[in-house]
């Protein structure tokens, strides 16, 4: 099977800790290809005090690599958006337009720090729901908050919020804590879709045996639900509606 879409990607180099050169994002790009991604969505890290990146400068990097990929055969259509990390100043730049929704700004990703998922956070994630826009959590299985209990995440969806797995979590990429963390919540139904989350081309290797966990564990229809379904919802709006 193939026409997956990959929601969180770091192939565009020279902006964060993803791809660090042209090269090697096209690279990260035809090994996507290869694993059945039509189109893959560029999230440079939006992180005030670690990637100091704007919206502006994250559309500059992603132009720089549009002329490589265009020269490229065998990669999957590419797009624009952001990881951004949950800070009052990030929040701030989402309402006031100056951020990078997912195309067709009917979604946004969103990062977070190892805390508890204070009240304030559901009150700006309900807030960004009433503008019509999506809050699509990234990663959720490594914070430590879902480890002791999947509860805050239940009512973070029950309101309408999003989750993402990373797929290499369910096969211990980032440790046991994750790995059980991504297992359970894959098992309880709470992801609406899945990627790769890759920054080199090696990554990719990690997703495919995380798409084999799945594909085994749960069938072809979840993988097309995590892969292609999910993603095509969360770009049209239509996901925790």
């Amino acid at each position: 099977m193939s026409g997956y879409i990959d929601l969180h990607c770091h192939f565009v180099p020279g902006i964060d800790d993803g791809a660090r050169t042209a090269e090697e994002g096209v690279a990260l790009l035809r090994a996507l290809h290869e694993a059945g991604f039509a189109r893959t969505i560029a999230t440079p890290h939006m992180r005030p005090g670690l990637f100091e990146n704007t919206a502006t400068e994250i559309t500059a990097a992603y132009d720089r690599m549009l002329p490589f990929i265009a020269r490229a055969t065998d990669v999957p259509q590419t797009a624009l958006s952001s990881e951004h990390y949950f800070t009052d100043e990030v929040y701030e730049r989402i309402l006031a337009g100056s951020a990078l929704p997912y195309p067709g700004a009917r979604a946004v990703l969103l990062e977070f720090y190892e805390i508890d998922f204070l009240p304030v956070i559901a009150e700006r994630l309900y807030d960004l729901r009433r503008r019509r826009l999506t809050p699509v959590i990234a990663h959720p299985e490594r914070y430590r908050s879902f480890w002791k209990s999947t509860e805050p995440l239940e009512e973070l969806i029950r309101t309408g919020t999003v989750a993402l797995l990373d797929t290499a979590a369910l096969i211990g990429k980032y440790g046991r804590e994750p790995e059980k963390c991504a297992r359970k919540l894959l098992e309880e139904g709470l992801y609406h879709a899945a990627c790769s989350d890759a920054h080199r081309p090696d990554d990719v290797e990690e997703v495919l045996d995380g798409m084999k966990f799945i594909r085994k564990r749960y069938g072809e229809d979840e993988i097309e639900r995590l892969f292609r379904e999910g993603p095509e919802e969360i770009l049209a709006g239509r996901a925790g509606s």
